[in-house]
């Protein structure tokens, strides 16, 4: 009887120093952690990754866990936020549940944003957000990171924000690339166009007519002109880069502007567009709704 509860005893010591050993918690789980699965993203991949990152002890039986829990070689795509330490097995639950952890934060970027208006943004909303390094790693990116409503997780990382936007941008982009080859102007002189468009129209009833008088300019080496953009009153054609980031129905009309003879256009007290022809006509237009 006595070798019976030894035996118990001892078995108990291995499987509560076999759980220390693989199962629980390492003492240096990084706080507030969450990890990123892509579509395709296999489970030894992922398994390694969190090892490296101090999350789980044994990749190998992180898998056993997982797939006694029926997963297989993938895991569910998504991010995953864990704001307290778990085991490998409690960890492998959440993974083949698709249990993310928390709730994502909305965020909205309005059409027209620079990337700073964005990084500030960010900043106001997560307080511990690193503007510096989005912004660093923003730099050349401005006019491809896509207006639009986001989900992020508490404490989102600079190149997880950057890499959703920009995934976005080719979501709405991407179909519109047959259209902007046929327009006879590059992408990145569409989306400089839009970016002035943007900043430019009044609503959505201008944004065409404006694209085709800014187009008009350019075709008839006249500055552009626009306030939006300092430097396009003392040089011709395009400024170098987007000013902000434009949204889709300005990227359409860079894309497709409204064909006419205006050359001038002015937005009246009221915010109300009017066109003209030529200087003459636009003198007038200054005359009668701005003086």
């Amino acid at each position: 009887m006595k070798q019976f509860f030894l035996l118990i005893i001892l078995g108990c010591i291995f499987l509560a120093a076999l759980y220390t050993t693989y199962v629980a918690a390492p003492r240096n789980f990084p706080i507030r952690y969450h990890v990123t699965v892509s579509n395709g993203e296999t489970l030894a991949t992922i398994a390694q990754q969190m090892n490296t990152d101090g999350v789980i002890r044994s990749p190998r039986l992180f898998e056993i866990f997982m797939h006694i829990l029926g997963g297989d070689k993938t895991i569910n795509a998504g991010e995953y936020f864990f704001d307290q330490p778990l085991s490998s097995l409690a960890i492998a639950m959440r993974f083949s549940g698709k249990d993310f952890g928390v709730a994502k934060n909305k965020v909205t970027f309005p059409e027209g944003w620079t990337t700073l208006e964005m990084a500030n943004h960010l900043h106001d909303i997560f307080p511990d957000f690193d503007t510096k390094q989005f912004l660093l790693l923003a730099h050349d990116k401005q006019g491809y990171l896509f207006p639009d409503t986001y989900g992020f997780f508490p404490t989102p990382l600079p190149s997880t924000v950057l890499n959703d936007m920009q995934q976005q941008y080719e979501l709405k982009v991407g179909p519109l690339r047959l259209a902007i080859a046929s327009s006879g102007h590059t992408e990145t002189q569409v989306i400089i166009m839009a970016s002035l468009i943007e900043k430019e129209a009044h609503g959505d009833n201008d944004r065409a007519i404006i694209a085709g008088i800014l187009w008009n300019r350019i075709k008839n080496g006249m500055p552009l002109q626009v306030d939006a953009a300092p430097g396009t009153y003392s040089s011709r054609g395009l400024p170098s880069s987007p000013i902000c980031n434009p949204g889709l129905a300005a990227i359409n009309a860079a894309i497709a502007p409204t064909d006419s003879s205006y050359v001038y256009y002015l937005h009246d007290a009221s915010g109300a567009i009017h066109y003209a022809s030529t200087y003459a006509q636009h003198q007038q237009n200054i005359k009668k709704y701005l003086q």
